[in-house]
């Protein structure tokens, strides 16, 4: 997830200033590249509505051909042998803070890719880890922060890893997500009923989003959102054994922008972006549809799960996927990350995650600027001005946190 400590434009009127350079109300703006934007307000809301960027409206910004910085190892029985890593983000000092889940840990490495100290541990202590850091981020007075929703509470260090202090989550709002610049926190809550849309095997479960001040207390509701579109699973006779999250299933994403809380829902391609007060200060869509599955796709993707099995193996996962219902159209998106510099990145949906990944960059504003390309495999944690921070696993299941660095050239 991305931590994006620049400010861009955070009020209303700010805003509109910048956007009346090129274009208020219905007003269109075509840029030299081609890409046509219509920017509308509409009761102190700002509408971005674009065209998709052509395959070739590739951006001069280029990762390096390899990792500058890898971190893992496999077996090493170090602090570098990684599990379950959650998050990462860089400092300003060069140093890689790294939440490692499966030890409770925060595990700090130098520049160089050395270890340089590990902080918290799991334990129930003051400084320690219930359930482990699912997050990190900068917070302010240079301290980080790493939430620990295990026991409800998010946990302060200064930038040398001494424990500073905890703050205490209500249980129902401990799933910090991301965190906003000033030491606001976004948080979704326990599951809701979930809707069925109409089929008893294909489910949409919901959670409700809110802001919290940096003290815990609840400041605002950001609503109720997409958690996953699970399918159920079911036995031979019909009875109803365990769900699972549907290959082609839509859910929710979302970043820290400059001030704002971006959150896109991926039934389509429109992502709001809310003020550090819970009001929604603008929308920014993408037009396209991102078409439905096949029952040829359904098939392809029964192959898929299937082909390697030894055969009593294939015949009782073939018995569970046979009668997966489709769901009604891929992700308009598959996630969204923002920059340090303020610009938002989303990720392209790729079937199977085939393909290179491609990336459609927005501007502060939300216009279309062009497409990135970042490595096969990297799972994108942070975007630096210079840099992107990213987890990659082996086919061995093998976890290396990796730094790449970006030349943004000329553009």
């Amino acid at each position: 997830m991305s931590h994006s400590t620049t400010t861009v434009s955070g009020t209303t009127a700010t805003l509109l200033l910048t956007l009346c350079a090129v274009g208020c109300g219905d007003a269109s703006n075509t840029p030299e590249d081609g890409l046509r934007v219509e920017i509308d307000d509409s009761a102190g809301v700002t509408i971005v509505e674009n065209d998709p960027a052509a395959t070739d409206s590739r951006l001069p910004w280029q990762l390096g051909e390899q990792p500058s910085v890898s971190i893992g190892s496999v077996d090493s029985g170090e602090p570098d042998e990684l599990f379950a890593v959650r998050d990462a983000m860089r400092l300003a000092d060069g140093r890689i803070v790294i939440a490692n889940l499966g030890s409770s840990e925060l595990r700090v490495f130098n520049a160089d890719g050395s270890h340089a100290g590990t902080w918290g541990r799991r334990g129930e202590g003051p400084d320690e880890f219930v359930g482990g850091p699912t997050a990190v981020a900068l917070w302010p007075a240079d301290s980080i922060a790493a939430p620990d929703p295990g026991g409800a509470r998010l946990s302060l260090f200064d930038l040398d890893g001494n424990h500073g202090r905890n703050v205490a989550l209500d249980a129902s709002l401990s799933n910090v997500i991301d965190l906003l610049p000033g030491g606001k926190m976004v948080a979704s809550s326990v599951l809701v009923e979930p809707e069925t849309n109409g089929s008893a095997d294909l489910v949409r479960y919901i959670t409700e989003w809110a802001l919290l001040d940096a003290d815990g207390t609840q400041l605002a509701t950001l609503g109720e959102f997409l958690y996953t579109e699970d399918w159920t699973i079911r036995g031979p006779d019909g009875s109803v054994e365990g769900s699972s999250p549907h290959p082609f299933g839509r859910r929710t994403s979302t970043a820290v922008w400059g001030e704002f809380v971006a959150i896109g829902v991926q039934d389509s391609y429109e992502i709001k972006a809310f003020a550090a007060d819970g009001s929604l200060v603008r929308i920014v869509r993408r037009s396209g549809d991102p078409g439905s599955p096949t029952r040829e796709d359904m098939d392809a993707l029964v192959d898929r799960r299937v082909g390697g099995l030894p055969d009593e193996a294939r015949t009782q996962a073939m018995s569970m996927l046979r009668d997966m219902p489709p769901v009604e159209s891929y992700p308009a998106f598959a996630e969204i990350v923002a920059d340090r510099v303020g610009y938002l990145w989303v990720l392209d949906y790729r079937m199977f995650g085939e393909g290179d990944p491609v990336w459609t960059v927005f501007d502060p504003e939300g216009r279309i600027q062009g497409l990135v390309e970042t490595p096969p495999g990297l799972d994108v944690l942070e975007i630096g001005e210079d840099y992107v921070l990213g987890l990659v696993t082996d086919e061995l299941g093998v976890e290396y946190v990796q730094l790449w660095a970006l030349d943004r050239g000329a553009g």
